[in-house]
Order: C-alpha cells, then structure tokens, then sequence
C-alpha cells in the first residue's frame, strides 16, 4: 500500500523556488534487524583481529628490545669477566639501578678438547668456558650466549 507523492512549487520570501515533497514510498524503509546485526558482527571481527595483530605486534618489539640489550649486557658482562677470568668469584647478580629488572647469571667451567693440536697440554687447565644468561626479573625473556677463553696468568 504505497502513498501517491504530492509535490508542490513554493516560493519563499527569497524568492528562491523549493520542491516540497509530502507522502513517502512504501519500500523506502531503512535497515533491517538482520543487516545491522551481520554488519555489527562483521565489524567486530575485524577490529578483533585488528587488536591480536597489534597485540602480537607489541609483544614482538618488546622481545626484539630485551634481546638487543641482553646481548649488550652480555658482552659487557664477558668483558668484565675476561678482565679477571682466573679470579672471578661472582655467578649471579644484577645490573643495578642502571637496568632495573634484568639479572645475569654466570658459569665457568673447565673444558677439556680431545683434540691435541687446537690447545696445548700446559693451556688445556687455563682453557674455560663461559656460559652467561641475562633474563628478565619476572622470567619471562632470557638470553643465553656460550663462549671459551683462555684464562691470563
């Protein structure tokens, strides 16, 4: 049951013509229920996956951020130790207030090669090897790097 349009000229005090429409089409009448709820879930989807996306993104350059200052740690750390490798005595500690929240921990151990020609007999006692870990307090990041040294005398 559709409405006739009635359309009429009228002329304000402008005198600017306007087209006044009255009445309304019958098929004329918005959304339904179903296409707003389908386009609702689309929507939500997508920002769904939007969100794990950044979210995974996020977690990704945190990870690439502990890793490059871990490996900076380490080898200042390796470097420390190398300086006094015969006498180090520490195995685990921090890097104080400078890097809140990260914490190294350190093995030296001796290292025996069954190969005569890689390392003399009299350096084969002073030969170590170091393992040294940075991780994170909360344990959830770790970097570990191994490496051997002959000890100065």
């Amino acid at each position: 049951m559709s409405r006739k349009i009635e359309t009429r000229n009228y002329r304000g005090d402008t005198g600017v013509e306007v087209l006044l429409i009255y009445g309304f089409k019958k098929n004329n009448r918005g959304f339904t229920l179903l296409e707003v709820m389908i386009s609702v879930a689309i929507i939500a989807f997508v920002l769904v996956s939007i969100f794990r996306m950044q979210s995974s993104t996020i977690d990704l350059a945190t990870a690439g951020n502990f890793n490059t200052l871990a490996q900076m740690l380490a080898k200042k750390l390796l470097n420390d130790v190398e300086q006094d490798l015969a006498e180090w005595s520490e195995f685990e500690g921090d890097f104080s207030d400078n890097f809140p929240g990260i914490k190294w921990r350190l093995e030296i151990s001796e290292s025996f090669f069954e190969i005569d020609d890689f390392i003399s007999e009299d350096n084969q006692e002073r030969f170590k090897k170091i393992e040294i870990e940075i991780f994170s307090s909360s344990g959830s990041r770790s970097y570990k790097i191994n490496t051997w040294r002959l000890a100065h005398e």
